[in-house]
């Protein structure tokens, strides 16, 4: 829509028009499994949930990748006595995961469709004392109501590819009424920086990337030691991330190395658990399936950590489509796991770029890439293992800046 409308006005009248038709949008939903039916009613900014007394911080990530990179900040915030923390994403999957993860004084609510109503009832309901969006998750009408009521606005960990920065500057009225709206703007890359300054006429400062500086991720030992009694000695590889577009060349990679290693295939979305595992013969962890054969599927939430703990190669998805822009490696560095990546991840081109140990893990076809992970499981990529360690566990300081640039909003 925003590549139809120009001025905020148009936004707002435009989609105050396809109000109406959003309760039909979301009964689709519902049906199709991507909408909790008992929650409809925060999509219009409803809730049964008390607002707390007390200051209200409003963290907004899309999915389960921000939200997940929100949880360190979460726990800094909640370091001083008094506070809540409001989190609001747009999907089921990280919705169901806030619910597991999220601390004491830390409430989950989905976010408001961007209509002038659903905003309007959210803003008047919370009143935040302060509101930040995570990297690209802009929404013109919600970020225009909390600048006209008064709320302090910052956008952190803000990553745009050039096309979505060149198709906000070809809409400058609404793009410098929405970045302008933001008190504080943290670029994650220079790029970035270098259009929002141009977009919100104020600094928006490259402090580096959040990821930098994210932990290890967890895992249940008791469910790993279980899995390793399942697995037994073999080899195992890891197809992390993978998307609906490129699962047929994981099911080629699978079929070429299944009498070299064990497979796991943690797919992007849990989903499309089923139907690979219906494809592999075998039945997925949703489904209380156990690792036999030669595969398992692990389509459940928040069980990265595990899957790489388990790993002893990862191919990351997301990179061998078109369609397709790559994933975070520095969760599988900082798990010892050696990594592959197609060639399609321009998300994190910048990233491989400083990298440059990972060089030998870019790969353009299935064939290099079956090569590359019988070289990981045979011990050939330990050295690139250990760079990557090393530069994964370097702190950027870009989590204590966030954190500063927060609380003086505060």
């Amino acid at each position: 829509m925003i590549n139809l409308l120009k001025t905020p006005l148009a936004y707002r009248v435009m989609t105050s028009l396809i109000a109406p038709f959003l309760p039909v949008l979301i009964r689709k939903r519902v049906k199709g499994g991507k909408e909790d039916p008992a929650r409809i009613g925060e999509r219009f900014g409803r809730t049964a949930i008390p607002r707390p007394a007390g200051q209200l911080i409003w963290l907004h990530g899309a999915s389960v990748g921000e939200t997940q990179m929100l949880r360190p900040i979460i726990a800094r915030l909640l370091e001083t006595p008094g506070r809540t923390i409001l989190v609001t994403s747009g999907t089921k999957t990280s919705a169901d995961l806030m619910a597991e993860q999220l601390p004491a004084r830390a409430i989950h609510q989905y976010l408001p469709l961007d209509t002038p109503s659903a905003t309007a009832r959210f803003m008047a309901y919370w009143r935040p004392d302060l509101a930040v969006f995570v990297e690209s998750e802009i929404w013109p009408n919600l970020i225009l109501t909390a600048n006209r009521a008064g709320v302090p606005l910052a956008l952190i960990n803000a990553r745009m590819s050039e096309k979505s920065l060149a198709g906000w500057t070809k809409r400058l009225p609404i793009a410098q009424s929405v970045f302008g709206a933001f008190t504080t703007i943290l670029a994650a890359d220079e790029p970035t920086s270098r259009g929002l300054t141009q977009l919100s006429n104020n600094a928006a400062p490259n402090i580096g990337s959040l990821k930098f500086d994210a932990p290890a991720l967890d895992y249940n030992r008791e469910q790993r030691a279980a899995l390793c009694a399942d697995i037994g000695d073999r080899k195992v590889w890891l197809a992390a991330s993978t998307h609906k577009a490129e699962e047929e060349i994981f099911h080629t990679l699978h079929a070429s190395l299944r009498n070299d290693a064990y497979m796991i295939w943690v797919p992007r979305h849990p989903e499309r658990g089923k139907a690979i595992a219906n494809r592999l013969g075998t039945t997925p962890r949703s489904g209380g399936g156990k690792p036999r054969g030669n595969a398992y599927v692990m389509d459940t939430m928040g069980e990265m950590g595990l899957a790489l703990s388990l790993a002893d190669v990862c191919v990351l998805g997301g990179s061998f489509h078109p369609s397709l822009m790559g994933h975070n490696p520095l969760e599988a560095a900082r798990a010892s796991v050696p990594v592959i990546t197609g060639p399609y991840h321009a998300s994190f081109v910048d990233l491989y770029r400083k990298m440059s140990d990972f060089d030998a893990v870019m790969v353009s076809s299935e064939r290099e890439a079956a090569k590359l992970i019988r070289d990981g499981l045979n011990g050939r990529l330990d050295d690139i293992v250990t760079n990557a360690q090393g530069f994964a566990a370097q702190s950027s300081g870009t989590l204590d800046r966030t954190i500063r640039e927060l609380e003086l909003l505060l």
